[in-house]
């Protein structure tokens, strides 16, 4: 499967853009249904990765745990995005502030969803220099900060898409994700694989998947008023 989703535009970051929204409309949603499952691996569950440290062991350690694959004991994958696509109006998405922490040496949370017109603050818990480089699935850079201790930087996603974020200040192992979308029908699996999504409007959508090491997974689905559609997605192998 593709890694990169089709017919997405990039996030542009602190660029004039159509008005945050822009396509999906707000409405009351009195009957609508839920989606929810468990996003799995059914092939071999690989063994926890160490990623090694070369700055700032002190605080860091001399180790750390890859995070990029987390597989629970009873298959379930961790931190894996699942959006409805195809969804043009339903519930009023939560435009609350996001953070990205730095903390122990690892960007928390390590992958999110948000909205478009959603701020982001990025901040550093640890007593030690980190980076913020934002950048595309073509690497062309969006942002690329400097965050000490005491810094505290906002952005506000304009558009729709995914990004990575990595810290270049010799912290290798360090990573995160943005999954930016224009409606709230969106979230990321939970340590058990499980996620859940409420007030779907009635209708023919697809259910997208996607996640950093495995990729994409897609479920044509049909959600019914008032109705629940419980379902598993599996991906094959671990690469």
């Amino acid at each position: 499967m593709s890694r990169r989703w089709r017919g997405l535009v990039w996030v542009l970051l602190g660029l004039s853009c159509p008005a945050p929204g822009l396509g999906y409309q707000e409405i009351p949603v009195l009957d609508g249904g839920t989606i929810r499952g468990r996003i799995v691996l059914s092939g071999p569950i690989p063994a926890p990765g160490i990623l090694p440290v070369h700055k700032n062991r002190a605080v860091c350690g001399a180790e750390v745990a890859d995070q990029s694959l987390i597989v629970s004991p009873n298959r379930g994958v961790k931190n894996a995005a699942v959006i409805v696509e195809g969804i043009t109006a339903g519930k009023a998405a939560e435009h609350g502030l996001a953070v990205l922490d730095n903390k122990a040496c690892a960007f928390v949370p390590r992958v999110q969803t948000l909205v478009v017109g959603q701020t982001l603050e990025l901040r550093n818990s640890d007593p030690i220099l980190h980076d913020a480089h934002a950048h595309l699935p073509s690497y062309e850079t969006l942002f690329n900060l400097g965050l000490p201790h005491w810094r505290r930087v906002r952005h506000t996603l304009r558009d729709t898409g995914r990004i990575s974020i990595d810290c270049n200040v010799l912290h290798t192992w360090m990573r995160a994700y943005l999954v930016v979308t224009d409606h709230p029908y969106a979230t990321i699996s939970d340590a058990e694989g499980r996620f859940n999504l409420e007030q779907v409007p009635a209708g023919t959508y697809t259910l997208r998947v996607w996640h950093e090491r495995l990729g994409e997974l897609s479920r044509r689905i049909v959600v019914g008023a008032r109705r629940e559609i419980v379902l598993d997605l599996a991906y094959g192998h671990a690469e």
